[in-house]
């Protein structure tokens, strides 16, 4: 395996750590990792930062000066009940795609990003359409881009600390088993956008999704969940 320097955005995470420590088990990946907390031996180099909005350029920086082929981006916030608004547009939405436009504003780079998406993409529903319309926009924005390599990476429910408190979706996964597909994605991917999945099951959910109406689908949902 070629070397590859993988660097997590929203390193701190459940998700980040699980890809940490699987991608610190193979040959050939050297792990870097941003966080507003405090990070574990896991990376092998690590920048805290206060304010996402704010260090752009520390983080530009931080990703010229180790040469990272690879970002993985995980700032991510469901909220609860579609509020906090503007926290969950933030975090799922700017702060990703203003990231990418900094990193990426002299469009020379080599570096492939993988942002993570959400089933909640495919059609942004009653319980969540604040949650599903901000990874929706995220997805969007990613597509129009004209330069820079791309994975979208579309998760089912994943049973992590942000998601402790809402009730368990079908096909939920641990983080553990997602950093393994992610980790594989990256790996694995040779297009200039790709779409992958946490599972087979997600795959044919997002599709059904798409297909079913609205409101049939919030009435399956409440029944459900």
């Amino acid at each position: 395996m070629s070397n590859r320097k993988l660097c997590l955005i929203g390193a701190s995470s459940d998700l980040g750590l699980a890809i940490a420590q699987t991608a610190s088990e193979l040959a050939g990946i050297e792990v870097y990792g941003i966080s507003r907390n405090e990070l574990t031996t896991t990376y092998k180099k690590t920048l805290n930062i206060h304010n996402y909005e704010t260090s752009g350029d520390k983080i530009k920086g931080f990703i010229i000066e180790n040469d990272i082929s690879d970002i993985i981006i995980l700032n991510g916030f469901v909220g609860e009940n579609n509020h906090p608004v503007e926290k969950i547009i933030k975090i799922n939405f700017s702060i990703p795609i203003n990231l990418i436009k900094n990193i990426d504003s002299d469009r020379n780079s080599n570096i492939t990003y993988t942002v993570i998406s959400s089933l909640a993409a495919a059609k942004p529903r009653k319980k969540n359409y604040v949650y599903g319309l901000s990874k929706y926009l995220l997805e969007q924005s990613i597509r129009n881009r004209e330069s820079g390599k791309y994975i979208i990476f579309r998760a089912g429910f994943i049973k992590t600390k942000m998601t402790k408190d809402h009730k368990s979706a079908p096909f939920a996964k641990d983080p553990k088993e997602v950093a393994e597909r992610v980790l594989g994605a990256v790996l694995s991917n040779k297009r200039r956008l790709s779409i992958r999945y946490s599972s087979f099951e997600i795959r044919l959910l997002f599709y059904a999704f798409k297909l079913i109406p609205l409101p049939v689908l919030n009435t399956i949902e409440k029944k459900i969940l």
